[in-house]
């Protein structure tokens, strides 16, 4: 049974891994659960039982770079989350994007709308993330070197070079491809807003 004072020394160790909240509740329970399996199975103390969970935990709490356009470092385990949750994010804003694309062949005023409906979404989140103090000022002005943007950045800038360099204009550089490009990082934006909104750790 592992006492108080125990599971006192098991936060600390876990607060040094700047873990969510989420996964620090989760990670503390299996500790708790296996440290107190290796006291009863194998008549442990507690802290031969902790230093053996923390060996096999070693290299799911090792800490890395959460992304490679990111300084911030999190626990591989993090990493791995963090990673499915962009790839989903990319996903979904692809597919948000090329439906908008093809509304847009249809009806060419559908970006404007699409531009005055999506700034007004972002509008309520952040709104939302103030009032409500999940973001502050320094956040949201984090927000714009975010891994997901700058790669949005870098993606945007070499499509604008590619369709220029082959049709060396600029009306047509800024033309459709690019109003979907918008489209897309706009829609990467709302979705780590609401993420934000939910308390769900995706680097901001």
């Amino acid at each position: 049974m592992i006492t108080l004072l125990q599971e006192r020394e098991i936060i600390k160790f876990l607060l040094t891994k700047k873990l969510s909240h989420g996964l620090f509740l989760e990670i503390k329970d299996h500790f708790i659960q296996q440290i107190s399996t290796l006291m009863e199975e194998q008549s442990l103390d507690f802290y031969k039982a902790f230093s053996d969970v923390k060996l096999s935990w070693k290299d799911e709490l090792e800490l890395v770079r959460a992304d490679l356009f990111s300084f911030r470092k999190v626990t591989k385990i993090e990493k791995e989350i963090l990673q499915r949750k962009f790839r989903n994010i990319i996903v979904y804003s692809v597919v948000f994007s090329l439906l908008l694309s093809v509304l847009m062949y249809l009806n060419l005023d559908m970006f404007i709308y699409s531009q005055i409906i999506m700034i007004g979404m972002m509008s309520v989140l952040v709104g939302y993330n103030f009032i409500s103090r999940r973001m502050k000022l320094y956040n949201y002005m984090q927000l714009s070197f975010h891994p997901l943007l700058i790669k949005n950045a870098i993606v945007g800038i070499l499509l604008f070079s590619v369709i220029y360099f082959l049709y060396n204009d600029i009306k047509v550089a800024g033309s459709a491809v690019m109003k979907v490009f918008f489209l897309y990082a706009m829609a990467v934006k709302i979705q780590l807003l609401y993420y934000n909104v939910k308390k769900t750790n995706v680097l901001i």
